[in-house]
């Protein structure tokens, strides 16, 4: 379990001196509390598995800046995201809940229900102000830690997925958008981004599952 937490606080770490490197210069901050519908999906690498479609989730938390230079910034945060996404079980098999081991057919289809809290570490560009607007690009390192794992079966609902799933992940984001001035350093936000996983969520060692999503930033800037 030790060595799982290891894998977190180098990025961590990263955060928090690019932070502090930075905290007694004049640079601003700025600070975004944000909401995101996405469609998440998941995508095996094995031959038992097939994607067996996306579903629709939402993220939402709050978003630091912290600027180096005049458009340029360390961007880091903390939300609560979930992700859904459906597996076809394509050859049958077995899942293994928390209580019971369900027997699968060739066919089946599971539906995942997964919530993650996430901490991205990156860095920010932003465009000069023309008129009330400016245009960013962002892009970065996701840092998840699993709290809730619900898997449906056919004939079975919102199984325990804690023996199925991983309880971390690791990814990217990329991203962009726009944001327009309403007054002072306050300015409403929108953006779009792709985040990719790049771990095994599950659990079994003969397959490999990764996580994606396409989201839609709607927030405020203060």
């Amino acid at each position: 379990m030790r060595r799982r937490y290891m894998l977190l606080l180098p990025l961590l770490f990263i955060a928090v001196q690019s932070f502090s490197q930075h905290s007694s210069s004049p640079q601003r901050y700025s600070f975004t509390v944000y909401a995101e519908p996405q469609l998440s999906w998941f995508t095996p690498d094995s031959r038992e598995l097939n994607s067996g479609g996306s579903g629709l989730a939402f993220n939402g938390g709050l978003n630091f800046d912290n600027f180096f230079a005049q458009n340029y910034a360390f961007s880091t945060g903390i939300s609560i995201n979930g992700m859904k996404g459906k597996l076809e079980f394509s050859e049958g098999g077995t899942f293994k809940g928390i209580d019971s081991t369900h027997t699968l057919q060739p066919g089946d289809v599971g539906e995942y229900r997964l919530q993650y809290i996430n901490v991205p570490v990156g860095l920010k560009f932003k465009t000069i102000e023309v008129g009330y607007t400016r245009f960013y690009v962002h892009l970065g390192i996701d840092t998840y830690v699993n709290i809730k794992r619900e898997v449906d079966l056919p004939g079975e609902k919102e199984l325990d997925g804690s023996e199925a799933i991983e309880w971390y992940n690791l990814g990217y984001y990329i991203g962009g958008g726009i944001e327009y001035s309403i007054g002072g350093t306050t300015a409403i936000v929108a953006g779009l981004s792709y985040n990719n996983g790049f771990l095994d969520i599950t659990s079994a060692t003969d397959k490999k599952v990764t996580t994606g999503t396409v989201a839609l930033r709607l927030g405020i800037m203060f």
